[in-house]
């Protein structure tokens, strides 16, 4: 923080499972127009506890692109590092909807979660994007920290169709999830298989997060990640043999 000293950081929420804590943060940057703009983009850490007032792992989960943007239209408008703090700055408003309430138990959505997760493994095996689609309630909304906001139903399975057909073999496991009411965040791998004759790893960690609307359905999925890195990832895979199907 000592390159950006008027940065501030303000944590939306955070959720506890064991010795892991799943943290949601706001970095902003004050307002040197002084019109109210807003300069800010979130990340998602993840810290496992050691014991002892230690931390033995973070990972920090953002689109760097964001954040770079976000930096290049703060100096634009005037931002320098003598630029004030404001640590009244929270999240930027309509960012994610509100979870639902009132909370359903935690045995249900572990069971739906559950659901959500094979329903990624059908759609891998048969091509099926549909199924996995049918889970979001009509009105849900969609954050893709790469592809932008879906606010359908209907722009979710639109979405979801296109951009998963060239890739029909990749993995989903989950390393963990956190349940907290009906908010859900979990860490998952998205992996391709090696190809023939090569033993590399070819995958990118996405914390995913999904509000439980109750009845079987999901209603804001949000996946937080660095778009460069997957494109590092699907670049290697290919370089070593991986072969995006022709779609004929």
């Amino acid at each position: 923080m000592a390159e950006y000293p008027t940065m501030t950081l303000w944590i939306e929420w955070y959720m506890i499972e064991g010795n892991r804590v799943s943290f949601y943060i706001w970095n902003n940057l004050p307002d040197p127009t002084g019109t109210g703009k807003r300069f800010g983009f979130p990340n998602t850490t993840i810290l496992e506890y050691a014991g002892d007032g230690k931390f033995s792992f973070e990972g920090d989960y953002y689109n760097p692109e964001d954040a770079g943007r976000v930096f290049v239209d703060w100096i634009k408008a005037g931002g320098t590092r003598e630029t004030p703090q404001d640590r009244s700055l929270e999240g930027i408003e309509g960012w994610a909807p509100e979870v639902p309430e009132p909370a359903f138990s935690r045995e249900e959505i572990e069971e739906e979660f559950e659901k959500y997760r094979k329903r990624g493994e059908i759609a891998v095996s048969t091509g099926d994007w549909n199924q996995w689609a049918d889970q979001f309630t009509e009105d849900a909304h969609y954050r893709e920290h790469h592809y932008g906001y879906f606010q359908s139903q209907k722009e979710i399975r639109d979405w979801i169709n296109g951009v998963m057909q060239p890739f029909p073999t990749m993995e989903f496991p989950v390393s963990y999830k956190f349940i907290e009411g009906n908010r859900v965040s979990a860490l998952i791998p998205n992996i391709l298989p090696a190809p023939d004759g090569d033993d590399g790893y070819y995958g990118f960690d996405v914390n995913t997060i999904l509000h439980y609307a109750g009845n079987g359905k999901w209603s804001y999925e949000e996946d937080v990640y660095s778009p460069a890195e997957a494109g590092e990832v699907i670049g290697r895979w290919i370089a070593a043999g991986g072969v995006i199907p022709s779609g004929e």
